[in-house]
């Protein structure tokens, strides 16, 4: 972050950096999937380390780094030692970011999240975070000629976004991108799509149809739905409450409600449930009056919560040089050298930056014209004979003639 940070102001860029805030509860559902994919990391981890397979093992290593609050808070004070301005998303990084490219705050957005350009950041840069010796390009995309090259509105590219899979919802199985798209120039929007969209063939998610079903008596296929959908989104929920703790481990409270009644007096001694055949099944209140999940994702892309005008005051400061050394060296123990020569780049590069902008003139010498003379007196004398010709007419039609 350091050696990053020194580079992009040696070239003259000027980085604010945005970190996220608290996640959307609608986003419970993917950090319980990267959670069971860190699970799954560890497990085979462990694997790796039994049968003593090295390049496994760093393999699986790198799946499960992850920066927790510490990390994030270490690179909030190295920056803002730097001299750099911070920005504290209330939740999305990438929103955050979209709000300031559009506000004309900094000129664009640089991550490799494409969510950034659903919000609509009016430029997005990619690969700007690759080490200087994968020597990729810098992709840019401009918002703007994205969705007229794909002659879409605003609102289609979102619905597409959806479409193709985003962080607050699952997709539709068996569309893929081409699909999609088409889908999306035919029909215009998900509403539409759903209604004329072959449901033997496409897998379609329950939280997408939801507000499809009235509240009252179901036949038994419908009602084995319900119940199973019921069951999963409280499993989600109760998953992603632990991520709100402090420790960040679950604790007894934390568990499903349907698993804490399980081996009551009451529930030990009751009947065996009748048939789903015969069974009536109740929808909650508070599901069916729930939108589609894919109305609450488009609603996140579009109404974002972010700081705007007066609460982001973007400001550049001059590096705190001895505490810089006193935090890398002293309190992380990086080498007192580099790091030296890290804040000496640091200085000089935001010295120059400070600097106002240059005219174009002052990156060439100005030089004599073989010729400037001759052109000097040519013009003298265009400048005489001018005047002269200005005195004879004015004479001509003076109001007042000698008699």
């Amino acid at each position: 972050m350091f050696n990053r940070s020194v580079r992009y102001l040696v070239e003259g860029i000027k980085p604010v950096y945005v970190f996220d805030g608290k996640p959307p509860s609608l986003k419970s559902g993917e950090l319980l999937k990267r959670r069971e994919k860190r699970q799954k990391a560890e497990e085979e981890l462990k694997k790796a380390k039994e049968s003593g397979d090295a390049e496994a093992e760093n393999q699986q290593n790198k799946r499960l780094v992850r920066a927790g609050t510490k990390e994030n808070d270490d690179c909030k004070k190295l920056l803002r030692l730097m001299g750099l301005p911070v920005v504290e998303a209330p939740c999305e990084a990438e929103a955050q970011c979209a709000s300031l490219c559009k506000e004309g705050k900094v000129y664009a957005s640089a991550t490799e999240d494409m969510d950034c350009l659903t919000f609509a950041t009016p430029v997005l840069l990619r690969k700007m975070t690759f080490a200087n010796s994968a020597k990729a390009e810098i992709q840019v995309l401009n918002y703007a000629k994205a969705i007229s090259g794909l002659n879409l509105t605003h609102d289609e590219f979102v619905d597409l976004c959806i479409l193709l899979g985003c962080d607050y919802c699952d997709s539709i199985k068996g569309i893929g991108p081409v699909s999609a798209l088409k889908l999306i120039r035919e029909h215009k929007n998900i509403e539409t799509i759903l209604k004329n969209l072959n449901r033997d063939k496409y897998d379609i998610p329950a939280n997408w149809l939801r507000g499809e079903k009235k509240k009252g008596t179901t036949t038994a296929a419908t009602a084995t739905t319900t119940t199973t959908t019921t069951t999963s989104t409280t499993s989600s929920s109760s998953a992603a409450a632990p991520l709100a703790t402090p420790s960040g481990t679950a604790d007894e409270d934390s568990k499903p409600a349907a698993k804490s009644a399980e081996n009551t007096p009451e529930t030990a001694n009751a009947p065996a449930p009748a048939p789903a055949a015969e069974e009536k099944v109740e929808p909650k209140d508070d599901e069916e009056d729930e939108p589609p999940v894919y109305v609450q994702a488009r609603r996140l892309f579009k109404q974002h919560e972010c700081l705007t005008g007066s609460d982001v005051i973007l400001k550049w400061k001059e590096p705190n040089g001895p505490e810089l050394t006193k935090f890398l060296c002293d309190e992380m123990g990086f080498d007192p050298k580099r790091v030296a020569s890290g804040i000496e780049k640091l200085n000089n590069a935001f010295k120059a930056n400070s600097k106002p902008q240059m005219r174009m003139d002052s990156f060439f010498t100005m030089k004599k014209a073989p010729n400037a003379d001759a052109l000097a007196k040519k013009r003298e004398l265009e400048k005489k004979n001018k005047k002269k010709g200005g005195n004879k007419k004015a004479k001509k039609t003076g109001f007042f003639s000698k008699r």
